[in-house]
């Protein structure tokens, strides 16, 4: 009898004991592995058995368990309005200035760091990103607060006279308690995407949005963009190329050490979610699979061309010459030249052009001087220049033909 008592015992020690001996703290870190792995239902059921196993007095545990509740109802909601999007692509880049590696068009804005703050505040400001529009006279970054322990948005206009304004505070409404980072302005100046960290966030960084009143700069109350873009983890930079249609997020919800993931999508006008019934619904929120995002008929090859043919950060490239083609396009730089050939016939008709310009500024100094004191040998070699640069600027105009023929 004692041998099947201490059997028993030893049973219930190894199969249920530990789960009764579990502590309210365990059962809470339990439930939160079960919600990073969006199994959310798990969550909930051991949130509450916490919960139940609590000390009234434990204040800490009640905090947490406030936030971590809170988290789990937010995404639970989410999850009944998963946004279909068409993600086209992933890449997995260094987190440190991640994104250097957006591809943008000026047309979007700039993505710059440090270096793109005014330069009277870039020994004094906190930050290690920051948004320019595409005219260069709005500038967007995120900073510590005079008045608080979190990063808010400031921003910065430039002024008539040269210098940038001070830099100040968005709306008050954009303060959830949490940390506003990684803003992006649309072309239009009224939308606002950036990440939080606070009250309506689902875990980490989540990406919102809010639309400004143009009449007096205020801003109507955020938006939780929920799945997919968000996770519980950090989710932040959104970004729309309007011109060419892509979209741009980064997310750590793939767990790569030192590395994030951005993805690519194609952004819609209006917002189209997938119903909330389907089987799949928590892997189209976590997205375990971008393939199944794209129709099965997809194509995104120009898609491809057009994000390998953009310069990184909306940054844009020295121009090099300017050359008017047919249908309006115009080259500025010689990779955009299509082959060898036109490249070596740009280069030489350069070079010629950029001689006749030193010979036509002879040319002139010699007249300025001819006017001052004229002699008979100035005057000879001023003949002799005009002649020269004469059939300079056929040639010139012969070398600026073949250039345009190389590109027939």
């Amino acid at each position: 009898m004692r041998k099947c008592l201490f059997l028993i015992i030893t049973c219930l020690s190894a199969c249920g004991g530990s789960v009764m001996a579990q502590s309210a703290d365990d059962l809470l870190a339990q439930g939160r592995r079960a919600y990073l792995d969006y199994q959310f239902d798990e969550a909930a059921r051991l949130y509450s058995q916490a919960k139940a196993k609590a000390k009234k007095s434990d204040e800490f545990f009640a905090d947490k368990y406030d936030v971590y509740h809170s988290q789990l109802n937010r995404a639970k909601s989410f999850l009944e309005r998963v946004e279909n999007i068409e993600i086209i692509d992933s890449i997995d880049v260094n987190r440190a200035e991640f994104f250097r590696a957006y591809r943008l068009p000026k047309s979007a804005g700039i993505l710059g760091g440090t270096e793109a703050l005014p330069r009277r505040l870039r020994d004094t400001t906190k930050t290690d990103y920051v948004f320019t529009s595409e005219r260069g006279n709005y500038k967007i970054w995120s900073q510590p607060s005079d008045s608080t322990d979190y990063n808010v948005l400031v921003e910065s206009t430039l002024l008539t006279d040269g210098n940038w304004s001070d830099p100040q505070p968005l709306d008050e409404d954009l303060v959830e308690e949490g940390d506003a980072v990684f803003p992006f302005m649309m072309a239009d100046g009224v939308t606002l995407y950036y990440a939080d960290n606070g009250e309506n966030s689902i875990g980490g960084y989540d990406i919102m949005v809010a639309t400004r009143d143009a009449s007096d700069g205020s801003f109507m109350q955020p938006s939780n963009l929920g799945f997919p873009y968000n996770s519980p983890y950090d989710d932040y930079l959104l970004a729309i190329d309007e011109l060419n249609g892509i979209g741009w997020w980064a997310t750590d919800r793939n767990q790569l050490d030192d590395s994030i993931t951005i993805y690519v999508f194609i952004p819609r006008e209006l917002r189209n979610n997938y119903p909330a019934d389907r089987e799949d619904i928590v892997e189209l929120a976590r997205i375990s699979d971008i393939a199944s995002t794209q129709p099965e008929d997809a194509d995104y090859e120009k898609l491809y061309e057009i994000i390998d043919s953009t310069n990184p950060g909306g940054i844009e490239k020295e121009r090099e010459f300017t050359l008017h083609f047919s249908g309006g396009k115009i080259f500025t730089r010689y990779d955009e030249l299509p082959d060898a050939k036109s490249r070596a016939a740009m280069k030489a008709y350069l070079s010629a052009d950029k001689e006749l310009a030193r010979s036509q500024q002879s040319l002139n100094d010699m007249r300025r001087q001819y006017n001052q004191s004229s002699s008979a040998t100035l005057a000879n070699a001023i003949k002799k220049s005009e002649t020269e640069i004469e059939a300079s600027r056929k040639e010139v105009k012969r070398l600026l033909s073949e250039v345009y023929k190389t590109l027939k």
